[in-house]
């Protein structure tokens, strides 16, 4: 019995912890990692660390950590993610993030999965030795708040990524025309006499090139018409709606021309008539031809593609890529 005794007040005593520090208790989905859609409506990304990510939760302002595989891996504050992050890296001694950086922004009433086709087609090209389609919850916030979630991407990558070049696609240009307007102040506004001109203000020194593809850089008409006045309407396509629609003149007021190098490619026709009745001269079918054009582009090009076949065409990516590689098109003035 006393040797008994003793074997169990050594284990015991092996048992206490060292210091008074508890250990961290891990959460369930750090366990069992739950699987996600990856964020899709109500999620945004914040921050990118190779291939994971950490999303805020628009409604309920909660944070989670999502794994390469879409995986939660923790949930709570940003803070309580990130530390999170840094504690995986360490345990699977993953290496500090280096070299040049892609971010790829959907457009309204959509997300990140229309821009996959694209993301792949430069990974296997190896554009850039991080390609990211970041996801932000269109129709849930603000053109303003999205421009402040990709701002949290752009300066949560390490100093050691050296460049960050831009695609966007329909509204997410106008995100990032926003995010190098000025500063993300909720009221900021161009002084009148800047109003058609470049902008000598850059968020972030590592900023390289910004291809737009069907940007509308004047606003829609189809959001003015669609979703109009109508309460419903408006409830459910939310503030994004009315600033590309009713409100585009007060929009574009927060909206200079990028100070880094840019080029436009817009789709349409080619006859003039375009793919909408609904709106004149030629069009994608969303935005019209004249209305995706800005002063001081580099090149301004058409595609013979609607608004969303443009994202499967590899002639567009091909010209996209080698402008953000060389700033310049062959053939192209």
């Amino acid at each position: 019995m006393k040797t008994f005794c003793r074997v169990l007040s050594v284990i015991l005593l092996l048992c206490i912890p060292l210091t008074a520090q508890e250990p961290r208790r891990l959460d369930i989905d750090e366990i069992v990692p739950v699987p996600t859609s990856g964020g899709t409506w109500i999620y945004g990304d914040v921050l990118f660390s190779h291939d994971w990510h950490i999303q805020k939760n628009v409604l309920t302002g909660n944070y989670r950590l999502l794994d390469g595989n879409s995986m939660q891996r923790s949930v709570g504050t940003f803070e309580e993610c990130q530390k999170r992050l840094e504690e995986i890296q360490t345990e699977e001694g993953i290496l500090p993030m280096s070299g040049s950086a892609v971010i790829l922004l959907h457009g309204f009433v959509s997300n990140s999965v229309v821009m996959k086709t694209f993301a792949e087609y430069m990974k296997e090209r190896k554009t850039h030795d991080y390609v990211y389609c970041m996801t932000y919850p269109s129709t849930m916030q603000s053109i303003f708040d999205h421009a402040v979630m990709l701002d949290s991407v752009v300066r949560n990558l390490p100093p050691t990524v050296k460049r960050i070049d831009f695609i966007g696609h329909s509204m997410g240009c106008i995100v990032i025309r926003r995010y190098m307007s000025g500063p993300l102040k909720k009221d900021w506004q161009l002084p009148e006499n800047k109003a058609g001109q470049r902008v000598n203000f850059s968020p972030d020194k590592r900023i390289g090139r910004f291809m737009m593809l069907g940007p509308p850089n004047h606003g829609s008409i189809v959001a003015k018409v669609a979703i109009g006045k109508d309460p419903v309407r408006r409830r459910l396509m939310g503030s994004s709606g009315d600033e590309l629609g009713l409100d585009w003149e007060k929009t574009e007021k927060s909206l200079g021309i990028p100070s880094c190098p840019f080029a436009i490619i817009s789709g349409g026709r080619g006859d003039g008539i375009g793919f909408s009745p609904m709106i004149p001269g030629d069009d994608d079918g969303v935005v019209s031809t004249e209305g995706t054009k800005l002063h001081g582009a580099a090149y301004w090009l058409q595609f013979k593609v609607g608004h969303g076949e443009m994202l499967l065409t590899e002639e567009v990516f091909d010209t996209a890529i080698e402008f953000l590689k060389t700033g310049k098109i062959k053939g192209v003035r």
